[in-house]
């Protein structure tokens, strides 16, 4: 089975081969029944199909599964394909050849983007045509039926095998190679206007179609395929504008949010959506610029797969290139990717993020598709910036500036957040870290050194801790870690981790000594206040300085 966002391969390949092997034998056993003007009128039909299928809807509501193009709703080469039965005998064969080049040559035009859905159903079309052939003679004693009784028994006859094909067949398949569940698409193809509309309309219009070939005038039956074409394209125009207005509409809403300082990424994400990405092989990205570097942009949100080592090298060589290009994107490759960088630039030329767009070096954006990216990395421009902005207001009340940890309110909401969770069963502990002799690092070296002592402790720090702590700067040297759910052990590890990073780290004292710390820690208990729990890692604190500092001493004096 195929990946939840691309068709079954076997699937393709398989229908493939049976629609294959039975139209050679139908052409075997038929060929030669075909005069000239079958062969002109089955040429004709297979380029209007081909048409068809490059503009087919898809199923509203299941866009964001479907990957490139899609002939499964709205079966706009019924009035092309289903007159040709009309040829007598040799009818379902002609039918079948047409549908079979004309879907083919859709999929070889578009070669740039996805075409095994557009396969398949090609390949459904020509077996259940096929299913026809074994009928020639009683399609020709249908030729003369009076003309009255003819239209009736076709129209019924179309009608039935439409609904049947698309509820039966097409619907089935569809269902199982998107790992979608049926219920699910019988329930958006039914509640789909255009089902109902166009398929009305293409059933009456290929009973209109019917009766110049019945008459034999051949070239005013190819005259009544035009207008098909033409709705067809229409319709296929209106989908995009839709689609297009749908996405604008999330951007309104995206920017609505953040002005209201709630969170737009559920917007970001929905806009991502309505590109029809990312396939099973795709990962898109939006960043944010965070700073001038763009290997400090920040990861807005992702979809799709985790990209390698050698994908994220390349996604730094690209962002480079796009911030110094001035283009509105640009592309590199390697042996394992192809991927895509568009620029959130706004018309004042400030760029303020990327979308980034990685695909397999074999799979290469479609021009369609680079101009809907970029479109919606224009749009996405100013979400980044005013959440840029928003982040910036947000850091500002939560963060220290100096050490990008967390300030001392926020850090101590943290410690009361875990002393409300403690239990007997669920841990916790906190390390009380600080710099030790500091203040000769700023009366022998200067305030600027003591800074950027600062900075690479609360880097040390940061990159120390785990996953789930918090650690903030609640004084001038002084720095606290919040550990929830951690054990006495775990947090001693962690602490032990600290000391040696900060003593190894590099910084010296003016007497060329490295620059240590000393680290009070202390389990929270059932009951713990805030003032108890830092009393007890405060005292040890103290012990450590008392015992020559550079060490770790734990308090474990109950609360």
């Amino acid at each position: 089975m195929g990946d939840g966002n691309v068709p079954s391969r076997g699937v393709t390949i398989g229908g493939g081969i049976l629609a294959v092997a039975g139209l050679g034998a139908a052409l075997t056993l038929h060929a030669r029944e075909f005069i000239w003007q079958d062969w002109v009128m089955t040429a004709f039909a297979a380029i209007g199909i081909a048409c068809a299928a490059m503009w087919a809807l898809p199923i509203r509501g299941l866009r964001m599964r479907r990957n490139g193009l899609n002939a499964q709703a709205v079966f706009l080469d019924v009035p092309i394909g289903a007159p040709l039965f009309a040829l007598g005998s040799a009818g379902p064969t002609a039918a079948a050849l047409a549908f079979a080049i004309g879907f083919a040559f859709a999929a070889l035009i578009r070669r740039q983007s996805p075409v095994t859905d557009l396969l398949r159903h090609g390949a459904l079309r020509v077996l259940v045509v096929l299913a026809f052939v074994p009928f020639g003679t009683q399609l020709a004693a249908v030729r003369q039926l009076p003309l009255y009784a003819g239209v009736v028994t076709f129209l019924v006859s179309l009608t039935i095998g439409y609904w049947l094909f698309l509820v039966g067949v097409s619907s089935v398949t569809g269902a199982l190679t998107y790992r979608i569940t049926l219920t699910r698409v019988w329930g958006r193809t039914l509640r789909d206007p255009r089902t109902w509309i166009v398929g009305t309309g293409n059933i009456l219009w290929a009973v209109a179609v019917r009766a110049p070939i019945m008459l034999e005038r051949y070239w005013f039956a190819v005259v009544m395929w035009l207008p098909v074409l033409v709705c067809a394209r229409l319709l296929k125009t209106i989908d995009e504008q839709h689609a297009e207005l749908h996405r604008l509409r999330l951007v309104r809403d995206a920017v609505q949010a953040m002005l209201g300082d709630r969170d737009p990424l559920p917007q970001i994400n929905a806009i991502l959506a309505t590109l029809r990405v990312p396939s099973f092989d795709e990962t898109v990205a939006v960043l944010a610029a965070t700073g001038s570097r763009t290997d400090t942009w920040r990861t807005v949100t992702t979809l799709g797969p985790e990209l390698s080592s050698a994908g994220d090298e390349l996604r730094r060589r690209i962002l480079a290139r796009l911030k110094f290009s001035g283009q509105p994107f640009t592309s590199l490759r390697d042996e394992y990717y192809v991927v895509y960088a568009f620029a959130a630039r706004l018309s004042d030329g400030d760029i303020h993020g990327a979308m980034i767009v990685h695909r397999r070096n074999d799979r290469p954006l479609s021009p369609d598709q680079i101009n809907q990216f970029t479109n919606a990395a224009f749009e996405l421009a100013p979400l980044l910036r005013d959440m840029r902005a928003i982040t910036a207001t947000q850091n500002a009340a939560t963060m220290d500036g100096l050490t990008g940890l967390f300030n001392r309110a926020t850090t101590l909401e943290r410690l009361q957040a875990m002393l409300d969770e403690v239990t007997i069963a669920e841990h916790g502990a906190v390390l009380l870290l600080d710099i030790d002799h500091f203040k000769t690092v700023n009366d022998q070296l200067g305030h600027a050194a003591g800074d950027e002592c600062l900075r690479k402790i609360g880097e040390i720090i940061r990159n120390g801790v785990r996953g789930g702590d918090t650690a903030g700067r609640i004084g001038g040297e002084e720095f606290l870690i919040v550990m929830p759910g951690a054990t006495r052990d775990v947090a001693l590890g962690v602490a032990e981790r600290l000391r040696l990073a900060v003593a190894l780290g590099g910084m010296k004292y003016a007497s060329g000594e490295p620059i240590t710390t000393s680290i009070g820690a202390a389990a929270a208990h059932v009951g713990d206040t805030t003032e108890t729990l830092l009393g007890r890692a405060d005292r040890g604190l103290y012990e450590a300085k008392r015992q020559g500092r550079n060490r770790i001493v734990e308090d474990q004096e109950t609360a």
